[in-house]
């Protein structure tokens, strides 16, 4: 599917420091290659992905889009919501067809399924910790991501 990014991750997989997941998605697309496509010197895509080192040598603004453009993964992006409490979710553009739609809506009572599991776990032992919570709420920012995947696909059912 074009735009679409080829490995899709569930959110709690993207670590929550924008640094680590700076690294990792230059990482994963190879970094001689990235550094071609966004005309950087590999040494120094390397430096800026080192989290070890407290240098200048750190990701600009203008680094981050250029990787997740390149990349076409938004992994920065989702740590850089996470890390301000807020969520995210990718549209998805074009038709569905009713078997993707109703797949979508299957997608949402899962995730809709988790959050209650996740809730539940948490007053299992009679206590509501702050681990809990955080559980809870990221399968909250799944279920959020789900349905607006699904309105998004069946806004490209409507008959104009």
């Amino acid at each position: 599917m074009s735009g679409k990014r080829a490995v899709t991750e569930k959110v709690n997989s993207i670590p929550l420091s924008p640094q680590i997941a700076f690294r990792e998605v230059v990482e994963r697309f190879g970094y001689a290659e990235m550094a071609a496509a966004i005309v950087m010197h590999k040494g120094t895509l390397q430096n800026k992905c080192n989290t070890d080192e407290d240098s200048h040598h750190k990701p600009t603004l203008k680094d981050v889009v250029d990787v997740t453009r390149v990349s076409n993964d938004p992994a920065v992006i989702v740590s850089l919501a996470r890390m301000f409490g807020l969520a995210t979710y990718e549209l998805v553009p074009g038709l569905g067809s009713d078997e993707a739609l109703l797949e979508l809506l299957c997608k949402v009572s899962a995730e809709s399924g988790a959050m209650h599991a996740a809730l539940v776990k948490g007053y299992a032992d009679k206590t509501f910790s702050l681990d809990d919570y955080r559980a809870v709420r990221a399968e909250a920012f799944d279920l959020i991501s789900a349905v607006m995947d699904f309105l998004q696909r069946l806004e490209g059912n409507v008959d104009a």
